[in-house]
């Protein structure tokens, strides 16, 4: 995955990195070590931080290269498919950005279905990435921080200020609950099928109430 030029990211990603060694994790960055685990190999992603047990993989990038980007829908599944391994996307983003990714188009592109041998469980993960950002994004244009805060916190913020309602910030909940469960794995709540319908539902519920909240 090749390493974008952008002096913004590239700052975001020392800070992510220092905030990773300040937790007491082993922090590398593959395309500068050239080392990485064996499942990687394949690809190149801007962080690796490793603490007892939690393995990290860090991908920073601008929204407005989320779309179609088929090598984080990859990346993603080759993550979930190793035990104690989870990946995490960090989205930089002005409200331009954030505008984008709320926009119709976006979201039906995202939401492609996965391809044929694609595990569906691993798709899961993805689309819980997907309804990550589509959260941030909400928060960032109702003018609430977002920075060091997870996508679940964030969710509550929205609906204790009226954006989406109670019904939907439980279903988000539960959807990052059935992401951890299977990232542990423990026991699914529910069958991954079905799983990957409620999140498309919730993600395009979540764009309906942001932009009418009356709905």
């Amino acid at each position: 995955m090749a390493i974008q030029s952008d002096a913004a990211v590239d700052r975001r990603r020392r800070q992510i990195a220092a905030t990773y060694r300040k937790r007491g994790y082993r922090v590398t960055v593959p395309a500068t070590s050239g080392t990485g685990p064996a499942f990687l190999r394949d690809f190149q992603p801007d962080i690796i931080a490793e603490k007892d047990g939690d393995h990290v993989v860090i991908e920073v990038k601008r929204s407005r290269a989320l779309k179609g980007a088929n090598d984080l829908t990859e990346l993603a599944e080759r993550v979930a498919a190793v035990p104690g391994w989870r990946l995490e996307l960090v989205a930089l983003r002005g409200e331009d950005d954030a505008r984008r990714v709320l926009a119709p188009d976006w979201l039906d592109t995202m939401l492609t279905p996965p391809g044929p041998g694609t595990d569906i469980a691993h798709h899961c993960v993805w689309l819980g990435e997907v309804l990550a950002y589509l959260i941030r994004g909400t928060a960032l244009l109702n003018r609430i921080r977002v920075r060091d805060k997870t996508a679940t916190r964030l969710a509550a913020e929205l609906a204790f200020a009226g954006v989406i309602d109670q019904d939907l910030l439980d279903r988000i909940e539960d959807a990052f609950a059935w992401r951890n469960a299977l990232m542990h794995a423990m026991p699914l709540p529910r069958p991954a099928s079905d799983q990957a319908a409620e999140i498309e539902k919730i993600c395009r519920d979540l764009q309906a109430q942001s932009q009418n909240p009356e709905a």
